[in-house]
């Protein structure tokens, strides 16, 4: 058992490194002949990780259970610490291997090997679950760092690393897990306090009070604790008051012992405790764009921690301003005025963050400004181009994709128009046939649009749609689910995007709306079924013929696809627009070529726009 788990994990391992090798060699500057040849490579490379993992994982499972033996234990705690500290990032199959380890360890009450297995789950689970449901993140990773924290009090028994390990668990539930949801915002401060009033003990300042590491970390505490100014408007008065105080001490503490200030993190919640004692609201906002004025611009190449603290201070200290607008209702007309100072710069700075620089942190950042600055934009196009640029072209899989759907449903929708128009007739405006020939540009546009932003929720699940690597778990299964009506909530606030909703949602249901999800929306009510149908049929085409990206999949050619099209209609799709397709002869022809060696131009042109 034991040689099985530690090959397993070698090869694991091994395979992760040569998949992140052949994706930073895909972002480098080749020309498309050598391009291709990678891309190839790396398909070839990840469809044979994928079944030798696959062959690995059902071996194993078989054979481990709940009742490890101290050698089985020592070997899963092992691989799991190379797993966390590696940064191969896994949680089902991280959480499956670390429940016999975990029972073995609370059996023998072997405290040291519990901190990091509760530390490790604490954070796989937020890193899974923030992309996805950041309450149920929030849950699961409190369970298991309040679990940590517990390990206190035998504080004495611990070693140095399990020592850390509960003040490391004080800060990630001060910051991140504490801004997460209401109820953890509430008991920000107390986290705090108890690490403090913990710190100071006797028991504590004998052992590492004067440790460079542990001064690090209560440090960072202190850090963290500040970013509770985000939100201090929305918290009770007595929270505001603690909060207040607690600025003033920190602030004194900082100036005394040289500290920097390097996030602005001091500064924005002293201008927020500012906002909600009366202070001038148009003042504040002078000083935030003071301030960003100042901000140095990121230099990636040279100082990749500094340009890490001036993207921080750049994207909080814009995102302040948006809070004191809506706090303190500034009308329109002065908002417009703040905006055309500091928008521009904003957004520059935001749209030319390099691919692979913190990758997961920055695209929350980007998507997180998209929401702020989308109120604003009254231009459809600009709009769409920002959510395009800014959130789901910063996910390859998901904006590959939904560039080939957008292909291939473009090119199905001229041949619609010109041979059967009448399926298009009832389409909000276009009652007629001669309505859909005379506006065929605009609505073949409409169609790009659907095909572009279909998929946009899965911009929410990152981690389980680029989990190319190992068969998904049934709960993964379940998130890919939740895609639709992520990207729906996604746009819904906005009703420039509303011609797109049910196209959003509908796009996994089938054509007589039996069968696919989401279960809680009806296609076949919907006044846009025609185009929600085309989406369906152009999704379903480019992941069945995908010879590079599904590694679960070796493809189909277009030929036997169609096939599965012709049985499915009038079922599962829509079998007017099976038939267009069936009836003319350059599009069929088009489609293949197009899923096949045209896939390649497409990826291609994606990569570069990725780049850009």
């Amino acid at each position: 058992m034991r040689d099985d788990l530690t090959i397993f994990s070698d090869k694991y391992m091994a395979n992760r490194r040569k998949i992140i090798e052949l994706d930073q060699y895909l972002l480098e500057d080749l020309s498309f002949p050598q391009w291709k040849e990678v891309l190839i490579e790396r398909s070839r490379t990840l469809r044979s990780i994928f079944e030798e993992n696959e062959s690995f994982i059902t071996n194993i499972w078989d054979s481990l259970n709940d009742d490890a033996n101290e050698e089985t234990a020592r070997t899963l705690y092992d691989i799991l610490s190379s797993f966390y500290y590696g940064g191969y990032d896994d949680l089902f199959l991280m959480q499956s291997l670390a429940k016999p380890a975990l029972s073995y360890y609370e059996k023998t009450k072997d405290y040291n090997a519990l901190s990091l297995l509760y530390k490790m789950l604490a954070f796989e689970n937020f890193e899974f679950y923030g992309h996805t449901s950041k309450g149920s993140a929030a849950n699961r990773s409190v369970y298991f760092y309040e679990k940590v924290t517990a390990l206190k009090d035998h504080y004495s028994e611990l070693d140095k690393d399990a020592r850390d390990n509960v003040f490391t668990a004080y800060n990630n539930l001060i910051s991140p897990v504490g801004q997460t949801t209401d109820e953890l915002k509430a008991r920000m401060l107390s986290y705090y306090n108890d690490a403090i009033d913990f710190w100071n003990t006797d028991e504590v300042q004998t052992l590492d009070g004067q440790d460079d590491n542990f001064l690090s970390r209560i440090l960072q505490i202190e850090n963290d604790v500040l970013f509770a100014g985000d939100f201090i408007e929305e918290m009770p008065e007595d929270f505001q008051k603690q909060f207040q105080s607690l600025v003033s001490k920190i602030k004194v503490r900082w100036e005394k012992d040289g500290v920097k200030d390097e996030e602005g993190i001091l500064f924005r919640a002293e201008i927020k405790g500012d906002l909600i004692h009366g202070a001038n609201p148009d003042e504040l906002i002078e000083k935030l764009i003071a301030h960003l004025d100042s901000i140095e611009l990121p230099d990636y190449e040279n100082d990749e921690e500094g340009a890490l603290y001036h993207l921080s201070d750049f994207h909080n200290t814009s995102c302040a301003i948006f809070d004191i607008f809506r706090y303190s209702n500034i009308p329109p007309n002065k908002q417009g005025a703040y905006l055309e100072r500091f928008y521009k710069k904003a957004t520059d700075v935001q749209t030319h963050i390099p691919f692979g620089f913190w990758t997961g942190m920055m695209n929350e950042v980007c998507a997180e400004w998209f929401v702020e600055v989308a109120p604003f934009i009254t231009e459809f196009k600009k709009k769409k181009d920002l959510l395009l640029k800014l959130v789901i072209s910063r996910q390859p899989i998901t904006y590959i994709h939904s560039l080939m759907v957008s292909e291939i449903a473009s090119r199905i929708a001229k041949s619609v128009i010109e041979n059967a128009p009448s399926i298009f007739t009832g389409f909000p405006g276009f009652s007629k046939e001669e309505d859909v020939q005379k506006y065929q540009a605009m609505l073949c546009d409409y169609v790009t649009n659907c095909a572009l932003l279909h998929d946009c929720g899965k911009c929410e699940i990152v981690e389980v749609v680029n989990r190319q690597d190992r068969p998904l778990f049934e709960e993964e299964y379940s998130i890919i689910k939740m895609h639709p009506n992520k990207g729906y909530v996604m746009l819904s606030h906005d009703p420039n995007f509303a011609p797109f909703y049910d196209i959003i949602r509908g796009h996994h249901k089938s054509y007589d709306g039996k069968s696919g999800y989401p279960e809680d929306f009806d296609n076949t009510k919907s006044e846009y079924k025609p185009f929600i149908d085309l989406i369906t049929i152009a999704d379903s085409i480019d992941a069945a013929t995908d010879i590079l990206g599904r590694n679960y999949s070796k493809g189909k050619d277009f030929s036997s696809v169609f096939v599965e099209l012709k049985s499915g209609a009038g079922t599962k799709y829509n079998p007017e627009i099976v038939a267009v397709i069936e009836n003319d002869e350059a599009l069929f022809n088009d489609l293949q070529q197009l899923t096949s060696e045209g896939r390649f131009e497409v990826y291609y042109r994606a990569y570069k726009e990725i780049l850009g």
